[in-house]
């Protein structure tokens, strides 16, 4: 009985996040991708999708064509329903540059402007009600992580006169996130942010300037706006590991042992953490 139990709640759980789109999935697939790429379908998209505009180009560097290599909206994290649909605006002569495989979660909003360029590293994810909005330049490191209601703008929308200097500034500042950052959930990354690699973002923070002016390996940035809090800190990725640690300190342990502290440290180093 409990294996039949088993496998209903595993369908049910899969029918749930798992709502492909298929029309909008081909209509975004041969709309922003030339025929020989579109045909493979690489990009799959799930639930409600509003495609207002897809005048941008699609492109895959540096890494194996492969169906449904990218996924974008579906319900994962138990961190948000499908209270909308997920938008796309992407204006012309724009460019996404996808470099492996990624995921988006439900109610994303993904909005380029007009010659505007985001990379995407391979082994990305972004949580559920993640904006992305690239008006001139974006570039996201490979396994970098955007939990929930998380933002990355690159623009104002609107320009400033200081009456002072009488002066206006530019609007748009490219961002730069390193590889392997954990960006904590309702940050707002805005326009001239830059990370190293392996950077832990609080959540609720403001990133606004150029953080790898700073020569600290592994640091944790907190607060509005976002500063150095602490160095030296690792995310443990290893989802396994993750598991055997959540069920060890269950079991009240208040410090890991020694076996746990080898399979921590290989697993940094799975990541190229020491290069």
């Amino acid at each position: 009985m409990n294996f039949f139990v088993s496998i209903f709640d595993r369908i049910l759980y899969k029918l749930e996040y798992s709502k492909l789109n298929i029309l909008k999935t081909l209509i975004f697939n041969f709309r922003t991708m030339p025929f020989k790429v579109a045909i493979k379908l690489p990009i799959f998209l799930y639930g409600k999708i509003d495609l207002y505009l897809l005048k941008s180009e699609i492109e895959f560097q540096d890494c194996d064509i492969k169906r449904g290599m990218i996924k974008m909206g579906m319900n994962k994290d138990y961190l948000g329903t499908h209270k909308g649909a997920s938008v796309f605006i992407l204006r012309e002569d724009a460019k996404i540059i996808f470099k492996g495989q990624s995921e988006f979660y439900s109610n994303f909003l993904l909005r380029t402007g007009k010659g505007a360029e985001l990379t995407i590293g391979k082994d990305t994810l972004f949580g559920n009600s993640v904006k992305l909005v690239c008006i001139k330049k974006i570039a996201i490191g490979e396994g970098t992580r955007i939990a929930f209601e998380g933002q990355v703008i690159d623009s104002n929308f609107h320009y400033i006169y200081n009456l002072d200097k009488e002066e206006v500034k530019p609007r748009e500042t490219d961002i730069s996130i390193g590889s392997y950052n954990w960006i904590g959930n309702r940050t707002t990354i805005s326009k001239g942010a830059r990370t190293n690699s392996f950077t832990i973002v609080a959540s609720s923070s403001v990133l606004s300037r150029d953080y790898t002016k700073n020569e600290d390996k592994f640091v944790v940035l907190a607060g509005q706006p976002a500063k150095k809090v602490a160095q030296n800190m690792r995310r443990v990725y290893n989802l396994q590991l993750e598991n055997e640690l959540f069920e060890y300190f269950n079991k009240g342990n208040e410090n890991i042992s020694e076996d746990l502290k080898r399979k921590i440290e290989d697993s940094l180093i799975s990541v190229n953490i020491y290069n």
